[in-house]
C-alpha cells in the first residue's frame, strides 16, 4: 500500500565549489549539503550534487542524497537520486529511491517525490513511497 509524506527541510551546511569556470558566470560545480528533515520524514540528509550554471544564474543539477531517520513508522536509511534545476527563483528536483540502498525498516522502500526550495522561503518535499 502506497503512503504519502510531506514536510520541510532545514539546510545545516552548504559547501559549493566550481571545478570548471567557463566564462560570464557559467560554471560546473560540486555541492555538498547537510539537512534536517521535518514532517512525515524526520532525520538527517546528506547530499552531493553536480551543477551546470548558465550565464543568467539558472542551473541544472543532479546527485544523490542519503536520508537517515524515520519515514512514517519505519526507521533506517535510504538513498535518493535527484535531478532538477534552478530557474532563478526556485530550485526544484525530482527524487527517486535508488533500489537496493535502504537499510533497517527502509530496506525494501521504493518511491519518488519532489523537493522545492524557493529563494526566499522554506524548502519543502512531498514523497510517495511503498515498503514491500
Amino acid at each position: 500500500m502506497a503512503s504519502h509524506a510531506e514536510g520541510t527541510l532545514e539546510i545545516k551546511s552548504w559547501d559549493e565549489h566550481p571545478f570548471v569556470e567557463i566564462d560570464d558566470d557559467r560554471k560546473l560545480t560540486t555541492t555538498t549539503v547537510t539537512q534536517e528533515l521535518h514532517g512525515d520524514v524526520e532525520g538527517e540528509g546528506s547530499a552531493t550534487w553536480l551543477a551546470a550554471y548558465r550565464a543568467d544564474g539558472t542551473a541544472d543539477f543532479l546527485g544523490f542524497q542519503r536520508i537517515v531517520g524515520t519515514i512514517g513508522d519505519a526507521e533506517g536509511s535510504v538513498v535518493l537520486r535527484m535531478t532538477g534545476g534552478y530557474d532563478g527563483t526556485v530550485a526544484r528536483s525530482d527524487w527517486e529511491v535508488v533500489a537496493g540502498t535502504g537499510t533497517g525498516a527502509l530496506e525494501t522502500m521504493t518511491g519518488s517525490g519532489v523537493f522545492e526550495a524557493p529563494s526566499n522561503g522554506t524548502p519543502s518535499y512531498t514523497f510517495d513511497y511503498e515498503l514491500h
